[in-house]
C-alpha cells in the first residue's frame, strides 16, 4: 500500500504517497492511501474506470457514464463494484481481473474512452505508477470512498479473464460515437408514432423518437440537438421539443447514482441545461459545416498514421507548451495545426482541402492570419502544400510526419505494433473529440483581436475548476510568468477567472457569453463567417464568369428552393446557373455591383430576371 504523509499540522495537502504500509498488516493507516494495479511482472490485476466529477455540470456528466458502464457490464455478466470516490463527487468502478496483459487493458481504455466522456482513461492501464483508493480508503478532503453497489470483498478473488474483457471491448465499441453524426443508430428501440414540429434529418428524427433516450440518454440528446441546429431550429423550437421528444429524456430527467433510477429535473436545471447543450450544439454544427465527407477506410495504414500523428501533435502541445504559446504567431500556428489535424481525421485521408476560410471559420481566426500561420508552418516543415489552388477548389494540405510516431523507436510492444481496426476507431473517435474541444474553446468572439486576444485564451485554457498558482498557469500556457499575471488580472474583470487563496481558476459557469457582450464584441465571429461565405460565393461566380468568356460551360450554382410551373433556360443553363457577372462599359468586371448583388442575397433574383427577360 502507498500512504500520504500529513504535514507538521496534521493536514495532507501534497498529492502524493511517498510512504510504503505493509498489506498484511490488521491495521489500517490513518491518511489517504492507495494500492496499485499490477504486479511486479506488469500484470493487471485490478481495472478502474475512474469517472471524474470537479464540477455540478461534470458530476451529471459522470452520474449518466456511470449508468451506461454498469448496463454494459450487467450485459456482460461481469461482476463489478461501484464506489463513489470523493465526497466532491465521481466515481470508481473496480473489476477484478485476472493477470491480464497490458495490451488487453490499452484496447480497454481506448473503447472505453470513446464512450465515456467523464473517464480518466489513463489509470485504465497504467501499469508503472497505477494506483487507486480502495473502497473505505479515506480522502484527504475528509470522507472515504464508500461502496455504492457490488461486494467489495469480491475484489480480493479475480474471475474476470482477458476473453471477458474482449467482449466488454466489443459491447462498448458498439456504442463508439461515430465519425459522422448521420450515421450513427439509435441506441434503443424508436417509437413508430412520434414526429417531431419541424422537419429534421432522418438520422435526427430517429434519435429524436428513441424511447427514454435509449442506452445513453446525454449521448442521444446532444444527437437531437445537433440535428435540429443542422435543420435551423431556433432555441423555442428545441425547448418545444423537450417537453415531449422520447430521445430528448436526459433534458427532463437526471440520473440518480444512488439508486439508478431517473428523477425529474427542477425547471430551473432543466432551461440551464439545455441552454448549455444548445450552445455546444449550435457550435458543433457550425465547425461540421466545414467538415470533409468522410470515406470508407480500405487502408486501415493511412488511418493509424494519422492518428499517429494527432497523438504526437497534442503529445508535443502537452510537453512543449513554450515552443506553441510563448508568442502570438506560435498560438495562431497552434491553432492551424489542431484544425488541419481535425480535418485529415475527419475524412480519412492525410491529405485534404484547406481553404483559408475554411481553416479561418474552424479555428476562429481571420484568413489573413491563417495565410500567415500556413506559410510559417511551411518554411518550418510542419505542414506540407501538395496541390496550389485552382479555381474554386482549395489547395490541398497535409501536417507532416514531423509529429508521428518514428516505427523504430524503442519502447512498450503496444506502442510500436500494428493496432486492430478496432483499437484504431476507438482512438480516432477520442483524438476527433478533444480535437473538437480545443477548437471550441478558441473559436469565441471574447478571444478575437478586438476583445481580449488569442494570448488570453492559452491562459484561460490552462485554468481549470482546480485552484492553480500562477506559476503552474504560465508553464501549463507556456507564457511567461509576468505577462500572466496581468492576462489573469483582465481575465478576473470580465469574471473568466476567479481567485482561490492567491490560486486562480475557471468560474463554475462558462461565462464567456457575458464577457464578449461587456466588452462588446459579441457577434464578431458571425459576421466574419457571413463575410467568408460572401467571399466565396463571389469568387465562384467570378470563376464561373471566366469560364464562359473561355468558350466552356459554367458550373451550376444551387439556387433558391421554388416551385415552378415551367421552366425557363437559356445558353446558359436553367434557374440554378450563375447570372451573367456585372460588367463595366468597356468589357472589364465590375467586382463592386458584384459584391454588392452577394451580400444582398440578389442572385437568384438577378438570374430569374435574366430568363425574364
Amino acid at each position: 500500500m502507498n500512504v500520504m504523509i500529513a504535514e507538521a499540522d496534521g493536514v495532507v495537502r501534497a498529492n502524493s504517497y511517498p510512504r510504503k504500509y505493509p498489506a498484511s498488516s490488521p491495521f489500517f493507516p490513518s491518511t489517504p492511501w492507495t494500492i496499485d494495479l499490477t504486479d511486479e511482472n506488469g500484470r493487471f490485476w485490478l481495472g478502474v474506470f475512474d469517472l471524474d466529477a470537479k464540477r455540478v455540470e461534470d458530476f451529471e456528466q459522470a452520474a449518466e457514464d456511470l449508468g451506461v458502464l454498469v448496463r454494459t457490464l450487467r450485459a456482460q455478466g461481469l461482476p463489478h463494484v461501484v464506489c463513489r470516490s470523493s465526497p466532491t463527487g465521481g466515481f470508481h468502478v473496480f473489476l477484478a481481473v485476472d493477470g491480464v496483459d497490458k495490451t488487453v487493458m490499452v484496447r480497454l481504455a481506448a473503447a472505453a474512452r470513446a464512450v465515456l466522456p467523464s473517464l480518466d482513461h489513463g489509470l485504465l492501464c497504467n501499469d508503472r505508477t497505477g494506483a487507486v483508493r480502495p473502497p473505505g480508503a479515506p480522502h484527504a478532503k475528509g470522507g472515504a470512498s464508500a461502496v455504492m453497489d457490488g461486494d467489495a470483498a469480491s475484489l480480493a478473488t479475480p474471475t474476470i479473464t482477458a476473453a471477458d474483457l474482449e467482449r466488454l471491448i466489443a459491447a462498448l465499441q458498439q456504442l463508439r460515437p461515430t465519425v459522422d453524426p448521420a450515421t450513427q443508430p439509435a441506441t434503443g428501440p424508436v417509437s413508430p408514432t412520434h414526429r417531431a414540429h419541424r422537419e429534421l434529418p432522418a438520422w435526427g428524427a430517429a434519435h429524436m423518437a428513441t424511447l427514454g433516450g435509449g442506452g445513453d440518454p446525454s449521448r442521444t440528446g446532444y444527437l437531437c440537438l445537433l440535428a435540429a441546429a443542422v435543420a435551423g431550429w431556433t432555441r423555442n423550437d428545441v425547448e418545444h421539443a423537450a417537453r415531449t421528444a422520447p430521445g430528448m429524456e436526459h433534458y427532463r430527467t437526471r440520473r440518480n447514482p444512488t439508486t439508478g433510477r431517473r428523477e425529474p429535473r427542477k425547471p430551473q436545471e432543466a432551461t440551464a441545461r439545455l441552454d448549455r447543450q444548445w450552445e455546444k450544439a449550435v457550435a458543433r454544427a457550425s465547425l461540421y459545416r466545414y467538415a470533409p465527407q468522410d470515406r470508407a477506410d480500405k487502408d486501415l495504414t493511412e488511418l493509424a498514421g494519422i492518428i499517429d500523428m494527432a497523438e504526437g501533435l497534442l503529445r508535443a502541445f502537452r510537453v512543449s507548451p513554450g515552443r506553441w504559446g510563448t508568442t502570438e504567431p506560435a498560438l495562431h500556428d497552434a491553432r492551424v495545426l489542431t484544425a488541419l489535424a481535425w480535418l485529415a481525421l475527419r475524412s480519412g485521408a492525410r491529405d485534404t482541402a484547406a481553404s483559408l476560410r475554411t481553416v479561418a471559420d474552424a479555428a476562429g481566426m481571420a484568413s489573413t492570419t491563417v495565410d500567415r500561420s500556413l506559410r510559417r508552418l511551411q518554411d518550418a516543415g510542419f505542414a506540407l502544400r501538395t496541390r496550389s489552388a485552382e479555381g474554386v477548389d482549395a489547395a490541398i494540405f497535409r501536417v507532416t510526419n514531423r509529429f508521428s510516431t518514428d516505427p523504430g523507436q524503442d519502447g512498450p510492444l503496444h506502442d510500436v505494433t500494428a493496432r486492430p481496426p478496432g483499437h484504431l476507431f476507438d482512438a480516432r473517435s477520442a483524438l476527433l473529440a478533444e480535437l473538437e474541444a480545443r477548437l471550441d474553446a478558441g473559436r469565441h468572439d471574447v478571444f478575437t483581436r478586438a476583445a481580449l486576444g488569442p494570448t488570453a485564451r492559452r491562459v484561460y485554457e490552462a485554468l481549470s475548476m482546480t485552484a492553480r498558482d500562477t506559476v503552474a498557469v504560465a508553464w501549463l500556457a507556456g507564457i511567461p510568468h509576468r505577462r500572466v499575471i496581468r492576462i489573469i488580472y483582465r481575465l478576473k474583470q470580465v469574471r473568466l477567472a476567479v481567485e482561490s487563496s492567491r490560486s486562480w481558476r475557471r468560474p463554475a459557469h462558462d461565462l464567456r457569453d457575458w464577457a464578449a457582450r461587456k466588452l462588446g464584441v459579441d457577434g464578431i465571429l458571425k459576421r466574419r463567417r457571413a463575410r467568408h461565405a460572401n467571399e466565396r460565393e463571389q469568387w465562384a461566380w467570378w470563376q464561373n464568369h471566366l469560364r464562359r468568356k473561355a468558350g466552356r460551360r459554367g458550373r451550376e450554382r444551387t439556387g433558391s428552393a421554388q416551385t415552378l410551373i415551367f421552366q425557363l433556360s437559356d445558353a446558359h443553363g436553367g434557374p440554378e446557373a450563375w447570372p451573367s457577372y456585372p460588367c463595366h462599359p468597356d468589357g472589364t468586371a465590375d467586382h463592386h455591383t458584384a459584391w454588392e448583388y452577394v451580400t444582398a442575397g440578389l442572385l437568384q433574383q438577378l438570374r430569374d430576371t435574366e430568363l425574364a427577360a
